[in-house]
């Protein structure tokens, strides 16, 4: 299990409902930075999440790093936040115009470089500029979630608050009457933003040579049946369901890491995992590493018996295709030339966490 590492996408700020069935998976949790060595975002931390970071169980990575233009994109970020909700809107419109339409009449290189002219910034190669916009739209899928967040702690001390208030009123009598606060449903525009960060995620993660660290976990069952279409149609075969493992969690995160998370009872599939994850997301599913499946499932069924309250990691096998390419054409409407270059017994593995 030491080995064994969960690459959550397209996500880049870790939540502690996401983070803690993992942790009883894998040896470690990675995210993606956008800008190298960031500070951790300590709105959204919490006492379980900065334990699990101290322990080494929780590290960020940062695929394309800015380098020596790092400050000048820190400060272009930190000028639409002193500028403003109109500003950030702006960019939002831009940013997603340019991710998202195939039509446009003008380049979407030619929309973000007039962007970041306030900010001194030239018109560079195509593909930098991209990355650019990339990085952008995380930040703001940042801004995003650290909203959503606050949303959802604020609605739920409404709730208590609520259901305080009726207490007193009514005592012990049923009060027919009790008000429901929720937030909204996902719906097209909850989709629609997915889709866009999906795009930025791959852009980034796979624009260089080196491979996810990691064995690719979404908790998006959309970003998984889009990988499956797209999958089915351009290798034109099924995906494979490897496995389903049921994950027996507490019902409220401890103040520190699980000391013997049941990963560590299971070391065929520890190793399984972890041959996964150091082949960035990829299996050669033949001889040993089918046997080590099959022993692994075993291991885990004998630990994760019956759970009361599980999640549930399903794992999906895409034979023959990269990971890149897979992301490359589901995601950032790119086609490769090379779709059937993998071979037989080869291919990519996603992981899909669902919860209950």
């Amino acid at each position: 299990m030491k080995n064994s590492i969960a690459c959550v996408f397209p996500e880049t700020l870790p939540t502690e409902r996401f983070l803690l069935p993992l942790v009883q998976v894998f040896g470690q949790v990675v995210h993606m930075q956008a800008i190298e060595n960031e500070p951790p975002e300590q709105r959204t931390a919490t006492a379980f999440i900065e334990q699990c970071r101290q322990q080494g169980r929780l590290c960020p990575f940062t695929p394309v790093p800015l380098g020596d233009q790092r400050e000048r994109f820190l400060a272009l970020a930190q000028e639409l936040h002193r500028r403003g909700d109109a500003k950030t809107s702006q960019l939002s419109m831009l940013t997603l115009a340019g991710l998202g339409r195939r039509d446009n009449a003008e380049p979407a290189h030619t929309i973000l470089s007039r962007l970041l002219h306030g900010a001194e910034i030239r018109e560079r190669e195509q593909t930098e500029l991209m990355l650019w916009q990339a990085r952008l739209l995380i930040k703001l899928g940042e801004a995003y979630d650290i909203e959503q967040a606050e949303l959802h702690h604020a609605l739920h001390a409404i709730s208590r608050k609520q259901d305080s208030l009726f207490a007193e009123l009514c005592g012990e009598k049923e009060n027919p009457f009790v008000l429901s606060v929720t937030g909204q449903d996902d719906g097209p525009e909850t989709d629609n933003i997915l889709r866009h960060r999906l795009k930025a995620w791959s852009r980034l993660c796979f624009h260089g040579s080196i491979p996810a660290p990691g064995l690719l976990v979404t908790h998006h069952r959309t970003a998984v049946d889009l990988l499956q279409e797209v999958y089915e149609r351009r290798w034109r075969q099924s995906a494979r369901l490897l496995a389903s493992l049921p994950i027996p969690i507490p019902a409220s995160a401890p103040t520190a890491c699980p000391g013997e998370p049941p990963g560590r009872a299971c070391p065929d599939l520890g190793r399984l995992l972890a041959g996964i994850a150091a082949a960035g997301s990829y299996l050669r599913l033949a001889g040993e590493c089918e046997l080590l499946l099959q022993a692994g499932l075993e291991e885990w069924s004998r630990v994760a018996a019956d759970p009361a309250e599980p999640a549930i990691l399903d794992l999906f096998y895409f034979p023959q295709a990269l990971p890149a390419q897979l992301f490359a054409a589901s995601f950032a409407d790119s086609v490769s030339s090379r779709l059937d270059s993998g071979e037989e017994g080869t291919g990519g593995v996603v992981g899909l966490l669902r919860m209950s």
